[in-house]
């Protein structure tokens, strides 16, 4: 009987044994969680960015929060005193006054500064819990100036083509360029990308071409509207326009003399005449 009365006071203390591991492992799968990052997609070269790092700890408590690009340029350790360290050359353009366990801010960034950025969360002992997460973001060197656009000629005879193109001014990344005709997207006929600054933070002109035929429907009133829409992120957003006037047709015309303001040989072709406009554009750009 002695050893059935045992059995049975000994059954309270195993059960509490169990509880007690049980609780443990509980505890311990609510510890870091929900780790997420907030980067701006692309910021303008030379502004100032705040990046952050959320996240929920829960039962656990913090150890490091460490940023990367690459290698490290900063580290939050709260048992440390001071509890903020950076390192290198992006480690030099934290400012430490503004960032802290969730937050690191950035001042006068340059397009070099473009990639992707981690960050990583460690919980404290015993389970040093850690979750990493990144994101990218884009340094955009912008154009200085507005885009311009040219064209042939000022009037234009149903069934004739329309030839034009769109500068915009050198920039890291190239601008994107759309085209409207009448408020209709025309798609380019040609884009190049023109090297105007070579080295670490290199430049490119855009240059976009248009070629379409008129037709009776293009004329509103006598007048046909094109614009060149041109961006780079949501960061630039510039526009040029020109208003084309429809050319009447003339008696000379019936006997194949119509008349054009088309000037030099490159006119017989469209990429003559575009390409001789993109380097015409690129020689007033290096005597500028």
């Amino acid at each position: 009987m002695r050893s059935v009365t045992r059995y049975r006071e000994a059954r309270p203390s195993l059960f509490a044994s169990l509880f007690v591991v049980l609780a443990v492992f509980v505890i311990g799968v609510r510890g870091l969680r929900n780790v997420s990052i907030d980067i701006p997609l692309a910021v303008a070269a030379g502004t100032t960015v705040n990046m952050s790092c959320r996240y929920d700890l829960q039962s656990d408590t913090l150890y490091t929060v460490k940023w990367y690009k690459g290698p490290e340029f900063f580290r939050y350790i709260p048992k440390e005193m001071p509890p903020i360290r950076v390192f290198g050359e992006l480690g030099a353009k934290v400012l430490q006054n503004r960032s802290d366990a969730h937050r690191v801010v950035l001042k006068d960034v340059q397009p070099n500064h473009t990639g992707k950025y981690r960050c990583e969360v460690s919980g404290d002992s015993p389970s040093f819990n850690t979750m990493v997460v990144s994101a990218y973001m884009y340094v955009a060197s912008l154009p200085k100036g507005d885009p311009q656009v040219r064209v042939e000629k000022s009037r234009y005879a149903v069934g004739e083509t329309v030839r034009g193109n769109c500068t915009v001014p050198a920039g890291n990344p190239p601008a994107n360029v759309t085209w409207t005709v009448n408020g209709e997207p025309v798609n380019s006929s040609l884009v190049l990308n023109i090297t105007d600054k070579l080295g670490v933070n290199q430049q490119l002109m855009t240059i976009a071409g248009l070629d379409f035929e008129a037709v009776q429907e293009h004329f509103n009133n006598g007048k046909l509207h094109i614009i060149c829409h041109a961006n780079v992120f949501h960061l630039y957003k510039k526009q040029a326009d020109v208003i084309l006037t429809e050319e009447r047709p003339r008696l000379a015309s019936v006997l194949g003399t119509r008349e054009s303001s088309y000037i030099g040989v490159a006119a017989k072709r469209f990429e003559d005449w575009f390409f001789l406009n993109a380097v015409i554009t690129l020689l007033l750009c290096n005597f500028r």
